[in-house]
């Protein structure tokens, strides 16, 4: 993910402004778990203002949103969260 600048994660974050459902899901889903694989995964998410997206697409109130609902969830739950291996004791 480090090469290109975080080249991969970018054209990710860009992929949520898509109108296509499938892709939006796919995306969040993705972002979620590079964010709670990689060590510097929140701090580049804050970074790229990507967890706004991601709200926003939670909100979104279209039936047919369904499953980009669920994994904008999921996603926003990754992003929060704070590993208690993370913390500092």
């Amino acid at each position: 993910f480090e090469q290109n600048d975080f080249r991969a994660l970018k054209m990710l974050a860009s992929l949520l402004h898509s109108e296509d459902m499938t892709t939006l899901a796919v995306a969040c889903h993705d972002i979620g778990e590079f964010v709670s694989m990689h060590p510097l995964g929140k701090k580049m998410i804050s970074n790229l203002q990507v967890k706004e997206r991601v709200m926003e697409l939670m909100g979104s109130v279209s039936p047919t949103y369904r499953e980009v609902r669920r994994e904008a969830l999921l996603c926003c739950q990754k992003i929060m969260l704070n590993k208690w291996q993370d913390m500092d004791n």
